[in-house]
């Protein structure tokens, strides 16, 4: 990778940027070899993907509940009607 992609690769990130600035020797690897930035960007992505989001996750399961919620209540109208007939 040359400067130019690292910098624009920083700019697109800026999760990434923070996450290098938490380590100064991953810094000072990208600033003596800018090549080495796709790997720790590979590294980064990886370690974010087995983060569990769960705010994400509750929203999910609060809208699945107020689907279930609505097919019982019909299900519960048409029981009841088919109780009238």
């Amino acid at each position: 990778m040359k400067r130019k992609e690292v910098k624009r690769l920083l700019r697109e990130h800026p999760e990434f940027e923070a996450w290098l600035e938490e380590d100064a020797s991953r810094v000072s690897t990208i600033k003596s070899n800018p090549g080495a930035a796709e790997d720790l960007f590979k590294r980064w992505s990886d370690r974010k993907k087995g983060r569990v989001d769960f705010h994400t996750i509750s929203q999910k399961t609060k809208k699945a509940s107020e689907m279930l919620t609505g097919v019982q209540s019909i299900m519960d109208m048409m029981a009841d009607y088919t109780k009238k007939l």
